[in-house]
């Protein structure tokens, strides 16, 4: 049944009745989430009389459906299991904005939330289950239903896998123990009196206790019976002081061996949970960084686009600047006219106060303009940024030297040094601006070309 929520009216989705039978509730209960009832399942997620897992299934961006088959999911589970399926990206959104972060569930992952919880539970305690477009998705199913049943009665001070907390003995062998050591205990106040009887007499030559199986120690008493020889007459005076002293013959006898299997068991079984914990642990920090490697490529894949639709933007707008307006049949005055439109149209007025500073063009430059490498929009807008003093801030700007590593600068015999402006750059060809600084501050635009053209 999908419904709005938990108690809602249901709806009948693959074959489930409207009205189910109560005596016949072997489904798990199934509410899809939109962006508008997260509130409600916020609300049932700490809901604290909820008393079997919740699991929330996420939709992916591609397809806006879960990657996994509910029904199938939702066959799987135990009666009472109540599964969330969040509605659209949107919603996912909203409880992953809502929630912490181990309450969260997003990109087609899968969470599995204990009842009992609390916004200060450790991460680890509701699972999160990623779902990948090459995992087989029925045996997705299957593991997150066995990790369902693992779970059920789990409560607040459980394990996050769903198994209740043992202590390292149950109770018979507790017993044991107790009774282990009251015996120690008797032995002990039996040695203290034993210190102050006299020493019992042992025939020469005759062997010692014979040691049984492990460790063992035979503490003996004394003779059960007194014999006819040893026994004291009667004393005329019934004073109990004046009886003598009849103990029974008591054996304690400590089995290390069997004490140190039993332990060995218990060291296994200790073993083996911390062992289980630690796997479950890496399992939760390897999906971690899984899911933070795929918001990453999301994150990536997103700025690529940007930068594409950017890049295309930009073409474009070059583009259009190649087509400029012809005002002059003459080159050099319709260069002018550009460089004098780009400034005016680029610059705010409150910036303008400073003309640019004058100019003039080499005997090769206004071929060099017409190469096809060169961008004639971009070309114009960094020779108004040179005119303007901005090339040192704006463009990548250096000397002109006569080697490409480690050469003098170029210094013509008038003073004026040579210098390069990027026009483009990490492009083919990445044409350059040659141009002269003049000792009168007057620029002399060289050349306009290949980064490996020099003048």
């Amino acid at each position: 049944m999908i419904c709005g929520g938990p108690g809602a009216s249901t709806t009948q989705v693959a074959g489930w009745r409207d009205t189910p039978d109560p005596k016949e509730t072997t489904m798990a209960s199934t509410w899809l989430v939109d962006s508008a009832e997260v509130g409600h399942l916020v609300a049932r997620i700490f809901d604290v009389a909820r008393t079997e897992p919740l699991v929330v299934v996420s939709p992916v961006s591609e397809t806006g459906s879960p990657r996994i088959s509910v029904e199938y999911l939702v066959g799987q589970l135990p009666p009472g299991t109540e599964v969330a399926v969040l509605k659209t990206m949107k919603a996912s959104r909203v409880l992953s904005d809502t929630v912490d972060t181990q309450f969260q569930c997003y990109g087609g992952s899968v969470r599995v939330i204990l009842p009992g919880a609390t916004r200060t539970d450790y991460w680890r305690r509701h699972r999160l289950f990623t779902v990948y477009p090459e995992d087989d998705e029925e045996a997705a199913c299957r593991l997150i239903a066995r990790h369902v049943v693992n779970s059920q009665g789990a409560g607040p001070a459980q394990h996050v896998s769903g198994r209740a907390p043992g202590g390292i003995l149950d109770m018979r062998q507790a017993a044991e123990l107790a009774e282990y050591r009251r015996r120690l205990i008797d032995r002990s106040s039996e040695d203290g009196v034993d210190e102050q009887a006299p020493p019992r007499q042992t025939p020469p030559g005759s062997p010692g206790p014979k040691p049984g199986p492990g460790l063992r120690k035979v503490v003996a008493a004394a003779p059960a019976q007194a014999t006819a020889e040893t026994a004291p007459a009667p004393q005329p005076a019934p004073e109990p002081a004046a009886q003598p002293t009849v103990t029974r013959e008591r054996a304690v006898t400590v089995d290390a061996e069997a004490l140190e299997k039993m332990l060995d068991r218990k060291v296994d079984a200790i073993v083996g949970r911390v062992t289980a914990g630690v796997e479950e642990g890496l399992l939760a920090l390897l999906n971690e960084e899984l899911q933070a490697q795929d918001r990453e490529r999301s994150r990536a894949d997103s700025l690529a686009e940007q930068n594409a639709d950017l890049q295309q933007r930009l073409d474009a707008a070059q583009g259009a600047g190649r087509d400029v307006r012809q005002v002059f049949a003459d080159p050099e005055k319709q260069l002018r006219w550009e460089i004098e439109q780009a400034w005016l149209t680029g610059t705010p007025e409150s910036e303008r106060s400073a003309a640019l500073s004058t100019y003039t063009l080499g005997p090769q430059f206004l071929e060099s303009m017409d190469a096809d490498i060169v961008p004639r929009a971009k070309t114009v807008r960094v020779m108004v940024d040179v005119l303007a003093g901005h090339a040192w801030d704006r463009h990548e700007t250096h000397q002109f030297t006569t080697a490409a590593r480690g050469g003098r600068p170029r210094v013509r015999e008038d003073g004026a040094t040579a210098w390069r402006t990027y026009v483009k750059a990490e492009s083919p060809g990445a044409p350059r601006l040659t141009w002269w600084q003049c000792v009168d501050g007057s620029a002399e635009f060289a050349h306009v070309g290949h980064h490996d053209e020099l003048i």
